[in-house]
């Protein structure tokens, strides 16, 4: 018997990217000669992009063409974008590729905002960005239409979730312009808690002005719990807060200093919001220090609290099962801590028994369902973890320099991560096999899924020009003929 794969196209997409009174107009356009597999074909064809962004208007988006034949071919051939696998039945092939709707750079009255954060909404329809300069903006994921900017007289949004089902964005914001390089790196004392309607992007009125560095939606999703210190650190204060009710639920406070004085850039709650894990970066040595509070206490002032000082990040750092946490350390070591005595316990090592990681850890994510972790790494990897053995997995390999940011499907099928080499990759999470990659002309520092795996969100910086980047992954099942 003999087995041939076959298949040829033309395909053209078209993506609408437009503020409310502009319109942008992205066109890929791709040919691939057929006979893959059995018949020994070729692929090729022209492959153009064409991006012009309209520059009038409030909001407006910088204008630029380009043609990408080079990068085309490497998506197709090199990077080996439509990759097909077998499934378990065996009588059908499953390819992937990934189109790109624009990369998008919000603006206002003509000037660049700069994009320092993004979420996406529960229902996978919308996305919100954040920025320093500029309020949160909401956009449409499948078209990259700008559908409203979140009202107020706050100018930075850095610190945003959607709570109540996501009815509710709730952000840290800057309530004046004294915003600079200084004031973002200790924390910015004049952030404040600030509470939208999604929908309309009206603000609530606050009764009283809640000063606010860092936050986190409870299991609840009606409340939240954020964190402030006070003025050069001397205190550091925990609030829950009632958003239906729009007032605080409880406080707790820790009367001491924290590092060199400084502010929480880093909040999460443990799986039962038992234990509230602050992080602050020391601005005199760089390293992280953990604060963890015990919120099942009765009295309101911690005296002595978990403490824990690590040569990392905080934002490296993911919440565990049973109130445990595990940090990424610039050493490449992956440390797993205790939320109830602070003290690192074990470490997760690679088959070498030595390091996780050759370099430094630059990011780490759990899965939904806690089974699974990937780390990644200054060294170009990404490793896969079986958190219920806390055995490595599988080793991902294709990125050219340091890997920044690291995401997995609901499903857990699929990571998808981003990195310093301006690409965007996709993998099979099992296997660790590549599925596809795709060139952005930016540093990539953040990416996320959508639920349906339909949409990647992505960031990204080049000289400190930011973007947002939509991809569209689309998946297409190819019959695989048998002939006898």
């Amino acid at each position: 018997s003999s087995y041939n794969m076959a298949y040829g196209e033309s395909t053209t997409a078209d993506y609408d990217m437009a503020t409310p009174a502009n319109y942008t107009s992205n066109t890929l356009s791709s040919s691939m000669g057929s006979g893959l597999g059995g018949g020994g074909g070729t692929l090729g064809g022209s492959n153009t992009m064409s991006n012009t962004m309209s520059k009038s208007g409030y909001n407006t988006m910088s204008s630029y063409s380009y043609q990408t034949s080079s990068l085309h071919q490497k998506r197709f051939l090199v990077q080996n974008v439509r990759t097909m696998m077998a499934n378990q039945a065996g009588n059908q092939m499953v390819q992937y590729s990934a189109t790109s709707s624009g990369a998008v750079t919000p603006g206002a009255a003509g000037d660049e905002v700069r994009v320092d954060c993004c979420l996406m909404a529960t229902d996978g329809r919308s996305v919100v960005t954040g920025s320093s300069l500029g309020p949160p903006q909401v956009w449409d994921m499948q078209n990259g239409e700008l559908l409203r900017i979140m009202k107020g007289d706050t100018v930075g949004s850095t610190n945003l979730h959607l709570a109540c089902n996501d009815r509710l964005l709730v952000g840290a914001v800057h309530a004046d312009l004294e915003v600079n390089e200084y004031s973002t790196r200790k924390g910015v004392t004049n952030k404040k808690l600030q509470i939208w309607d999604y929908t309309t992007g009206k603000p609530l009125e606050m009764g009283t002005e809640e000063t606010c560095s860092a936050l986190c939606v409870m299991s609840d999703p009606d409340k939240v719990v954020f964190a402030r210190s006070e003025k050069f650190g001397n205190a550091t204060h925990v609030i829950v807060w009632d958003l239906l009710g729009n007032q605080a639920l409880k406080e707790v406070k820790y009367d001491a200093p924290v590092g060199n004085n400084d502010y929480v850039n880093f909040l999460k709650l443990s799986h039962n919001d038992r234990y509230c894990v602050l992080g602050f970066n020391n601005s005199f040595d760089n390293h992280a220090e953990f604060v963890v509070f015990d919120m099942n206490q009765t009295h309101h002032e911690v005296t002595d609290p978990c403490l824990l000082r690590l040569d990392a990040n905080t934002d490296c750092t993911v919440i565990l099962p049973r109130d445990e946490a595990v940090t990424g350390l610039r050493n490449g070591d992956l440390v797993v801590w205790s939320l109830r005595t602070g003290q690192p316990s074990r470490q997760l090592l690679s088959g070498s028994g030595v390091h996780a990681h050759n370099k430094e850890v630059k990011a780490v994510v759990l899965s939904e369902d806690n089974r699974y972790l990937v780390s990644a790494s200054a060294d170009g990897t990404l490793k896969v973890w079986d958190m219920q053995t806390e055995r490595q997995m599988s080793t991902l390999r294709g990125h050219k320099d340091e890997v920044w940011c690291v995401a997995i499907s609901p499903d857990n099928e699929i990571v998808v991560s981003g990195g310093k080499d301006a690409s965007i990759r996709l993998w099979r999470m099992k296997n660790g096999s590549e599925i596809c990659a795709f060139s952005t002309a930016v540093d990539v520092f953040y990416v996320t899924m959508s639920h349906d795996k339909g949409t990647i969100v992505a960031l990204g910086d080049k000289f400190g020009a930011r973007k947002l980047i939509m991809l569209q992954v689309v998946r297409t099942k190819i019959r695989r003929t048998v002939t006898s």
